[in-house]
């Protein structure tokens, strides 16, 4: 990978880390921007990284920052998850579309080679026909826009207002669109949303947890590991037409997967789940599959962990980080 400088929003958050390490093991000194100083999961790395604590929304800041460090490119991954959004609403719209524009503003005013941003499933808001379980036939780019919640809603905005530097500008914009997202760390940050780290926590710490179904519930799950070397592949792709990507591991996995490879790491654990499908802790059916044939096409991406690959780092990392 030829030499550039990165920024990265949202810097020391479950997915910020994971590329930063990701970019520290490719000899890159990242620089991460966030709110706070949480350096929880990443006292591995925390020499390797230039750490800038400020606001994505201080303008003034980010294009200092971008200065300061001759960033080359920006992985923006700076917002408020679902439940702080639609506990602060102002918040979330000012951290979301006033953030994105001040990153684009300073991308555009600085000739910054090229901003990823991380979009989520939450564009495509609650699915219910045939793209959703049992069939879970595979959704692509274009499938409907119709976010269920302001976290989707913000996304999708984003997602609008990146095409349109694209368009007017000639900025170099990609979003990527997660599938459900499991990483350590995630289920101490984002609580019910980590359902899968949920299960994987639990049984590592011997804890009893009984669920009467859920354990046949198709979904696509993809490990922060491909989530880091996803944005990674974004931020060098050769420029193209194409600019939006779903990201997971195209294909379907159950919570009983998960139990499975647990299993081998901890036979003794008490996680015990029903059959059947399940909402597993979530307000609206999401569920789905990616077709991940365009990341695959253009941006060369190739999912890396399984089920047990994910659920075997996603321990190490715990273990290595003393958690």
């Amino acid at each position: 990978m030829d030499r550039m400088n990165v920024l990265i929003t949202g810097g020391t958050g479950v997915n910020g880390v994971a590329l930063a390490r990701r970019l520290v093991e490719q000899k890159h000194r990242p620089v991460l921007l966030d709110l706070r100083k949480d350096l929880s999961l990443m006292r591995d790395i925390e020499n390797q990284v230039e750490l800038v604590i400020g606001d994505v929304c201080d303008r003034d800041l980010v294009e200092k920052t971008i200065q300061a460090f001759n960033i080359t490119h920006i992985a923006h991954l700076a917002a408020l998850m679902p439940e702080a959004a639609e506990a602060d609403p102002r918040l979330a719209v000012k951290v979301g579309i006033e953030g994105t524009v001040n990153v684009l503003e300073a991308a555009r005013a600085k000739s910054i080679q090229r901003v990823v941003f991380t979009s989520s499933k939450a564009v495509y808001g609650e699915i219910r026909d045939r793209h959703g379980p049992p069939e879970c036939v595979p959704i692509d780019e274009e499938y409907r826009r119709a976010p269920a919640d302001l976290y989707g809603v913000i996304k999708v905005c984003c997602e609008d207002i990146g095409a349109y530097y694209r368009r007017v500008y000639g900025l170099e914009f990609i979003a990527l669109r997660y599938a459900t997202i499991y990483a350590p760390g995630k289920e101490v940050r984002h609580g019910a949303l980590s359902f899968y780290g949920q299960l994987i926590e639990k049984a590592r710490s011997g804890e009893t947890w009984v669920l009467p179904d859920g354990g046949d519930q198709t979904n696509d799950t993809v490990y922060v590991g491909d989530v880091a070397r996803s944005i990674g592949l974004a931020l060098t792709a050769e420029p193209g037409d194409r600019w939006v990507f779903n990201i997971g591991s195209g294909r379907a996995s159950t919570p009983r997967e998960f139990l499975d490879a647990l299993a081998k790491l901890f036979p003794n654990h008490h996680i015990r789940l029903g059959r059947g499908p399940s909402q597993l802790g979530r307000k609206k059916p999401s569920f789905c599959v990616f077709d991940i044939a365009a990341a695959r096409q253009y941006l060369g991406y190739e999912p890396v962990y399984d089920v047990e690959k994910g659920v075997r780092d996603y321990v190490a990392t715990l273990e290595r980080l003393g958690r």
